[in-house]
């Protein structure tokens, strides 16, 4: 009779970097899938959002895995993104109104800086607070050019206590189907590279 076998300790230190291996590419696979989803969720914010600047696109990190800690995560920085994601009523500061812009904006994705907000405008000559129609109780900021026939009447912004938001950022929906797509292939191509490179 021949027998063959493995001996305890060399049992285990296969075992050992067996684990070790699998470890490495478990952590691998989940920040690779974790950037996909970050990657997704960036393309995706100008068809849910005018976007004006990249300053929403940066806030969306991801924290990466590692062999002790086998998990990844996407996060968003910005806590005003939290409403965008579940909806909601959206308040002014210290119980005051909120200014919604109207004509301040020449355009949908012009940047409105401070010199074109509210309290700004109404330092200078010729923008002024009133109704925005007769007898309504809802004012706005105004701008009045030209005298007589040519005066001219435009509406900056608009004075409102709340903002109703819609849940459109779509966040958690999109890493999670890219999580479940994903996962699997970024898995086998790091196990693969880990026992290439081993």
């Amino acid at each position: 009779m021949f027998t063959i076998g493995f001996s305890d300790a060399a049992f285990n230190r296969v075992l050992a970097t067996a684990e070790r291996e699998i470890r490495f590419a478990a952590s691998m696979a989940l920040t690779t899938t974790a950037k996909d989803a970050q990657a997704e969720v960036r393309r995706q914010l100008p068809q849910r959002f005018t976007i004006r600047t990249g300053w929403v696109a940066k806030g969306i990190h991801v924290r990466a895995a590692n062999k002790r800690d086998l998990q990844a995560s996407v996060r968003v920085l910005d806590p005003f993104m939290a409403m965008q994601e579940s909806g909601g009523n959206k308040s002014g500061l210290f119980g005051k109104d909120l200014g919604v812009p109207v004509g301040a904006r020449p355009t949908p994705t012009s940047i409105t800086r401070p010199g074109s907000f509210p309290g700004a405008m109404l330092q200078r000559k010729g923008y002024f607070i009133a109704p925005i129609r007769k007898g309504s109780s809802v004012k706005g900021v105004w701008r009045r050019t030209g005298k007589g026939r040519r005066e001219r009447m435009k509406l900056m912004y608009l004075f409102s206590r709340q903002v109703r938001l819609k849940p459109r950022f779509g966040f958690h929906e999109t890493v999670r189907k890219v999580a479940l797509q994903n996962f699997p292939r970024r898995f086998t191509e790091a196990l693969q590279k880990a026992l290439a490179t081993r």
